[in-house]
């Protein structure tokens, strides 16, 4: 009887493995879903941060920044894999995990320290996921009209299987991970990416692992889009100058008196649109040195603006 009863304990066990595998398969899904969801909040709040330096992550070159404010540092669509299977991450205090790690309110340490992905601190914690392997948030084109676009991605599967990434042209990279389908259980690997791999490579994307998933299936993505406005100034005054601030770019619009309209669209810097976020500043007066501030906001819509 004892034996017969191991036997079925040993049969209930094999078939219940399986089950409880996928289900921690698809908890673990889930909860870096969440992860990532938590991670474009704390992006999309830095937007209107002051501290280009620390933390506003939208600190991008052709977004009208003034000479001296360093550039957050994004993962590219050509080069991200290389950084999302490294094992180590070295702390860049303009990279954009340093900057979430600061609007977190985590403590630091010094410039180039190195962790490895088991260190296991809250810095870590938010470079890696489950599978040790980093997550990456890959800015988009910066030319776009109306729109500032990134990917935060985070690839759910062992480093073991080999997945490649196309890495001839970024814009199409990031093109085709953004108008890809991958939330499905058999979410398959962009078709355009059929002729960038080798057939083995865009196979295993396509190829279902475990779980009834695909590879494809395990890249989840956040999809992120940062607005830009445009920004009018109406200058009626027949004796004053008006002077706007676009964030930090002083004095980015000067209106003469009785100037008419202008835009921020015909400023340089600002041809696509004004960052959703920034500070937009007024002053007005008949000297710059006797101007004084009318308007503070942060620019969340397309505004026209009117000195009478």
């Amino acid at each position: 009887m004892m034996l017969v009863a191991v036997a079925i304990v040993g049969l209930l066990a094999g078939i219940l493995a399986p089950v409880l595998s996928n289900q921690l398969d698809d908890a673990q899904i889930r909860t870096e879903r969440g992860n990532l969801k938590s991670l474009r909040q704390d992006f999309e709040g830095t937007y209107d941060a002051l501290d280009y330096a620390n933390l506003n992550e939208s600190a991008l070159p052709g977004s009208g920044l003034p000479a001296g404010i360093t550039f957050t540092t994004f993962d590219q669509g050509d080069t991200f894999a290389n950084r999302l299977y490294a094992p180590t991450i070295a702390l860049d205090p303009a990279g954009w995990v340093t900057k979430l790690a600061q609007r977190r309110g985590l403590a630091l340490d010094a410039a180039g320290t190195v962790y490895a992905s088991t260190a296991g601190n809250q810095y870590v914690d938010l470079a890696f996921n489950h599978y040790r392997l980093q997550r990456c948030l890959i800015v988009g084109p910066t030319n776009e009209n109306g729109r500032q676009r990134y990917l935060l991605l985070s690839l759910m599967a062992p480093a073991d299987r080999g997945l490649v990434f196309p890495t001839a042209d970024p814009t199409q990279t990031f093109n085709t991970l953004w108008d890809q389908n991958w939330d499905a259980v058999g979410a398959q690997a962009p078709a355009a990416w059929s002729a960038l791999l080798t057939a083995d490579q865009f196979a295993a994307w396509n190829a279902v692992a475990s779980n009834r998933r695909t590879n494809a299936s395990r890249l989840l993505l956040e999809r992120i889009v940062q607005a830009k406005y445009t920004v009018t100034l109406a200058n009626n005054s027949l004796t004053d100058t008006a002077w706007v601030d676009l964030g930090p770019a002083a004095n980015a619009i000067i209106a003469a008196p009785n100037s008419g309209t202008n835009s921020s669209a015909g400023v340089a810097g600002f041809t696509t649109g004004v960052l959703a976020g920034r500070q937009i500043v007024v002053r007005r007066g008949a000297t710059a040195a006797a101007a004084y501030e009318v308007q503070r906001f942060f620019l969340y819509a397309d505004v026209t603006l009117t000195v009478q």
